[in-house]
């Protein structure tokens, strides 16, 4: 249930990214003015050494998040209260997404193109997609895992 709720503050904005590179990590309500937890600065620094502009914020359950860029994509990495590592999405256009992943959304919607995709690493080592595709009629949001796909969102093109 947590990573449902912080998933939705994860993906709000993550377009916005290709804006500039402050706008999307200065929109954050409530930001820690003082120490940060240690732990959680610690596990950040041992996973996200390559990082630039990183900045934590709190949020409403007092959870921590931060907001980086490395390698000309943007992060948010999430850590509870207390700093341990809860999971890390991230998201970057079509040309990034793994191969495997793009084969499998092509192999059903091939007449789509991948336009956006929000990436989410949760611990033990699952990774998430929620990738947006369009067509000349629909745009439809997928969520893609190892095992399964399926379809989130789906609009008509008017």
């Amino acid at each position: 249930m947590i990573i449902n709720h912080h998933a939705q503050v994860a993906l709000n904005g993550q377009r916005a990214s290709s804006t500039t590179d402050y706008g999307i990590l200065s929109k954050s309500k409530s930001r820690t003015s003082g120490a940060v937890n240690q732990k959680a600065e610690r596990n950040f620094k041992k996973d996200y050494s390559q990082t630039s502009k990183a900045e934590w914020s709190t949020l409403s359950d007092h959870s921590l998040m931060r907001g980086f860029f490395m390698n000309k994509i943007i992060y948010r990495a999430f850590y509870t209260a207390h700093g341990q590592w809860i999971y890390t999405a991230s998201g970057y256009d079509a040309s990034k997404l793994d191969k495997e992943v793009s084969d499998k959304i092509k192999s059903v919607y091939y007449n789509s193109r991948i336009v956006f995709v929000n990436q989410i690493d949760i611990v033990g080592g699952k990774t998430v997609y929620i990738v947006e595709i369009q067509d000349e009629k629909s745009i439809r949001k997928l969520r893609v895992d190892e095992d399964e796909m399926e379809v989130v969102q789906e609009f008509e093109k008017h």
